[in-house]
């Protein structure tokens, strides 16, 4: 999971236009509005680099701000989909 949260603090940091410091993004500080101040355009942007680094897409149903409340939230997300496609069938 510690390389899961990296990445995502990487995308965070690194490669969205957010202006937010790695230090800033702990595993329970709000991302959205309240905390580190996402609002919907920077979190379709982190939702496209997740699908670049990760390889995985968003179903419809799954884009549920929920899953967004914080690092940790979006890294068991993360894991979860990577469990996922390792268990499908090729």
């Amino acid at each position: 999971m510690d390389e899961i949260y990296e990445q995502l603090r990487s995308i965070i940091a690194d490669r969205l236009d957010a202006n937010i410091q790695r230090e800033e993004i702990t595993l329970d500080a709000p991302l959205l509005e309240d905390g580190l101040g996402l609002d919907s355009i920077m979190v379709v942007a982190l939702i496209t680099l997740m699908e670049e680094t990760f390889h995985f897409e968003f179903a419809d149903d799954e884009l549920d701000l929920g899953m967004m409340a914080n690092l940790r939230t979006l890294g068991a997300f993360v894991a979860a989909k990577q469990a996922q496609q390792q268990s499908e069938p090729v």
